[in-house]
């Protein structure tokens, strides 16, 4: 997620870049995530919060078709670019909790937008492999990733 983005862009166009590869990465292989990435970039005005808003479900939903899921992450990175430009001025939330609150954005996809983003770590990511494996080696007694990360 930190290669792929612009960094030339604008650290706005930056952060929302990271926060959309976040976003395309669940049940998503890597290459895949950066193929549909550098489409977006090259699709109309490129790969911003204004273009996402204004582009049309379905081009949007053309362009994600190789990813997991394309049919939510279209709805969710649709919804993500209207809270962002209703509440943000086109940038992204600031603070992990608060990217918790788009629709499609967990936990451990907002604390690791949050270190690429903006390079303060308030938590970390853990996937169901961690939460299986810490289970494995008792370090935690959790029943969820959420659990895993708070213990």
């Amino acid at each position: 997620a930190e290669q792929l983005p612009e960094k030339t862009k604008g650290e706005k166009v930056f952060r929302f870049q990271v926060l959309v590869a976040l976003m395309l990465s669940s049940q998503t292989k890597d290459a895949v995530v950066g193929m549909t990435m550098r489409k977006l970039q090259q699709a109309g005005a490129g790969l911003t919060v204004e273009n996402i808003h204004s582009m049309d479900p379905q081009t949007l939903n053309e362009l994600l078709h190789s990813v997991g899921f394309h049919n939510n992450k279209t709805v969710f990175i649709k919804a993500a670019a209207e809270t962002l430009i209703e509440k943000y001025q086109g940038d992204i939330p600031p603070t992990a909790d608060e990217m918790m609150e788009l629709k499609g954005v967990g936990p451990k996809m907002a604390y690791i937008v949050e270190q690429i983003a903006f390079g303060r770590q308030t938590g970390i990511g853990v996937d169901v492999h961690m939460h299986k494996n810490f289970n494995k080696l008792n370090w935690v007694n959790s029943k969820t990733p959420e659990q895993t990360r708070v213990q």
